[in-house]
């Protein structure tokens, strides 16, 4: 709503539009700096490859963590090892979390099958829904009209407001199948579409004992609010899955699971990370009565980018409410030992634009329908301020096993 109140107070706003999300940002201002009025010298800020560095900062931020949560691989139907009988059972009960996983497998031959719709606002960064860009005076000699590089005009900045709001929707299918009564295979599809809008407003901050009448914006040259907006839809970053059941170990149902992230997502328009990435995590549940608590605890790996490897760890329960309906409610967490250090940059002040831990909680529900369907509703908040973080993430579907 910030973006839309901004453009619409400005007195005049340049349009800008790109090939790609991506270029949105780079082509403010014309991708080169800003150029002011002519009050007698060249009146320019910035460099060519500012826009551009930002632009890859972002990026690089936006990418470092699916906009989209990774549906479960549990199963409405799921198979334990009984310990007196040496055997695998059949789980009746708890229809199974949503974004975090459990120790049970799905069964020899048993297939289950997802389809969810999901859809996350995007509009802050480390808590903050601006980020400030900072341009310096160009100091070439046609910029200088002669002066000595200690002039407080040149000594002037341009600061840069920018606001962006980014919505994400994605339809994904999920299938997993039980090759035994220990492993399972699994594939998540998504298809998404990704609307960005940007909106800047600059203005100039003049150095102590400069003239502020030789630096002002000319609409002609250059308006100070600019907006870009585009759009992108295609196939995201598919996800190939394997779950092993592990044996029991203290009361424990516990398992071992892989999650391999192919960058089958145009980067440049955010539908995807542009790298491979592994996840390996262990699992362990343990159903009591009407609850299933349950522990994930993992580690991911990106392929050419080791600075964004991360821990991550969920843990929550699931409960039997009724026959029918099992709640579930979890805690997500993103643990980046280098995060903190990551994305600096001149042009942003050096600010932190992630940040070492991101905390995500959830709450959501099953509702069956029958004897292998449920209805899926799930809302994810953060809890915390670090990174790029959505307002909310709903997600809603139907679930099948076969």
């Amino acid at each position: 709503m910030l973006l839309f109140a901004g453009a619409l107070n400005a007195q005049q706003v340049t349009i800008q539009h790109g090939n790609t999300l991506s270029q949105l940002i780079n082509n403010l201002y014309g991708g080169n700096g800003i150029q002011l009025a002519n009050t007698g010298h060249s009146a320019h800020f910035g460099e060519t490859g500012d826009f551009q560095n930002f632009t890859n900062i972002l990026q690089a931020v936006l990418q470092s963590r699916s906009f989209i949560p990774i549906p479960s691989a549990v199963g409405l139907v799921s198979y334990r090892f009984n310990e007196a009988t040496g055997t695998y059972e059949r789980v009746e009960g708890s229809l199974g979390s949503i974004l975090a996983e459990r120790g049970s497998t799905t069964g020899k031959g048993s297939f289950n099958l997802s389809l969810t719709y999901t859809f996350a606002d995007y509009q802050t960064i480390s808590g903050q829904d601006t980020v400030e860009l900072i341009l310096h005076h160009c100091l070439a000699p046609d910029c200088t009209a002669g002066a000595p590089l200690t002039a407080p005009f040149l000594q002037d900045t341009i600061h840069i407001q920018l606001r962006f709001r980014l919505k994400s929707q994605a339809v994904a299918l999920t299938a997993v199948y039980g090759i035994t009564n220990q492993l399972d295979v699994g594939l998540v599809i998504p298809y998404e579409r990704n609307d960005l809008q940007v909106f800047t407003h600059a203005f100039v901050v003049n150095a102590p004992g400069s003239d502020p009448a030789l630096h002002r914006f000319d609409a002609n040259v250059e308006t100070p609010d600019q907006l870009g907006t585009g759009t992108a839809i295609g196939i995201g970053d598919m996800v190939a899955r394997a779950k092993l059941r592990l044996p029991a170990f203290g009361g424990l149902d516990s398992a071992a699971m892989a999650d391999l992230t192919l960058p089958t997502g145009d980067k440049e328009n955010f539908l995807g990370n542009g790298r491979v990435q592994l996840r390996v995590a262990y699992i362990a549940s343990k159903a009591i009565r009407k609850f299933t608590p349950h522990l994930n605890v993992g580690y991911v790996a990106r392929f050419g980018e080791t600075n964004l490897n991360a821990f991550d760890y969920r843990f929550g329960t699931e409960i039997l409410a009724t026959p029918k309906l099992t709640i579930s409610s979890d805690l997500l967490g993103v643990l980046r030992p280098h995060g903190g250090n990551l994305f600096r940059s001149p042009i942003l002040n050096n600010a932190q634009l992630i940040g070492r831990s991101e905390i995500d909680g959830t709450a959501g529900g099953k509702w069956k329908l029958g004897a292998d369907r449920a209805l899926v509703l799930n809302l994810l908040i953060p809890l915390n301020t670090s990174g790029v973080r959505p307002n909310y993430v709903v997600t809603a579907g139907v679930q099948m096993s076969m």
